[in-house]
């Protein structure tokens, strides 16, 4: 009979980890990469040692899965070490003979299984489940307040320094390690491109964008284009501290989440592009259509305000749909700059005063109408009041 290689791969087992991790993985504070190093740990220990043997050498965790380094690994056991779900022993031996073990990590499952099952605990008496409770509550306010010490020290100076700032390689990778991370992605075309606008155009700091994108993913804002649109609102309003920061994202960006019309954001350019031309600006989809405007077909805010100045001056119940046929005809033009448009209308006007035999009338209704004096519906508003 033929050897078949598909029984040797049945021979060497299959790396497993319960399933409960994933479950309660965020809460662990465990990403992707911790649970493959917990797997490899699983399939060493099932491999190399009696059940009654619980621990498992460094040295018998890099020869199960050869792929894995020496750094990574004594990177990974440092963490989860820190994280408190495994205990290392290593008695002052070499790297390789440092010894491993996942009780922490059972024990914390359990617990949590417990907290969420309480009926799984009846053997226990009300005062133990009491002292369980506030152990594991213990645990999560140590938790915070090692995060607001981290968030003093960050305050304590300011995030952001434009002038002595300069890009490089090292703070990419630092904040595309940061992304890839948190979303369990590696980088976007798009994120990318966005990331590098925030460092190269914005001048912002590593250690404001982890702030600001920390906060981002919070809130599950994961969109580019989105966190770019922050972005410019801290940048314009001299937002550089973490106090700063937060009061922004919770008077706006909160406000915005919780309410039936998602981009009812703080916007100042949206205000301002509806008050001048008297379009309501409120529903979701004509705020989308600006961003396409903005965002998508690169205009800047002045030339789509130059859009709606011509609209309202061409047609008397005009809306968006105009504005959006103006700057289609535009960007066909790669007409980017507000001079370019001045250009044109002087084009125009020279080109309807040498059309064969006009006749005035004609000239006066194709032409004059088109280009009158356009005065924002506000400022009429308050011309009224006056007389």
């Amino acid at each position: 009979m033929d050897k078949c290689a598909s029984l040797e791969m049945m021979r060497w087992g299959y790396a497993c980890v319960p399933g409960v991790i994933f479950s309660y993985a965020k809460e662990l504070d465990l990403d992707m990469e911790d649970i493959g190093v917990i797997a490899t740990i699983f399939y060493a220990l099932e491999k190399s040692k009696p059940l009654y043997q619980t621990g498992i050498n460094t040295g018998q965790i890099l020869q199960s899965c050869p792929s894995l380094t020496k750094q990574k690994l004594a990177r990974k056991i440092a963490r989860l070490a820190k994280l408190q779900l495994i205990m290392v022993k290593d008695n002052n031996r070499s790297f390789n003979d440092k010894e491993i073990y996942l009780e922490p990590l059972i024990e914390k499952i359990e617990a949590l299984i417990l907290r969420d099952h309480p009926e799984l605990s009846g053997h226990t008496t009300d005062d133990t489940k009491r002292q369980e409770m506030e152990e594991l509550l213990d645990e999560y306010r140590e938790k915070i307040k090692q995060l607001e010490l981290q968030l003093e020290e960050k305050t304590s100076k300011p995030l952001l320094d434009l002038e002595l700032y300069e890009v490089n390689d090292e703070n990419y990778k630092k904040v595309a390690d940061f992304i890839a991370k948190k979303t369990g992605n590696l980088l976007s075309v798009k994120m990318a491109n966005e990331l590098k606008r925030w460092l190269n155009e914005m001048k912002f700091t590593p250690e404001f964008l982890l702030c600001m994108l920390e906060l981002c993913f919070e809130r599950q804002i994961y969109n580019p284009k989105e966190i770019t649109r922050i972005a410019r609102d801290l940048k314009e309003y001299s937002i550089n501290t973490v106090e700063g920061m937060g009061l922004y994202f919770e008077k706006y960006v909160d406000v915005q989440k919780n309410t039936v019309l998602r981009t009812s954001q703080f916007d100042p350019e949206i205000i301002e592009f509806g008050n001048f031309t008297g379009i309501d600006m409120s529903a979701e989809a004509r705020r989308r259509v600006y961003y396409k405007w903005r965002y998508d077909w690169g205009f800047s805010h002045a030339m789509i305000m130059k859009a709606g100045e011509i609209m309202c001056q061409r047609t008397k119940n005009g809306g968006l749909e105009y504005i959006d046929s103006v700057l289609n005809n535009w960007m066909r033009k790669e007409i980017r700059q507000l001079e370019d448009v001045e250009r044109e209308i002087k084009e125009f006007k020279a080109k309807s005063r040498n059309d064969k035999n006009p006749s005035k009338s004609e000239k006066k209704t194709k032409f004059e109408p088109e280009y009158e004096i356009y005065v924002p519906p506000a400022a009429l508003e308050e011309l009224k009041s006056k007389v």
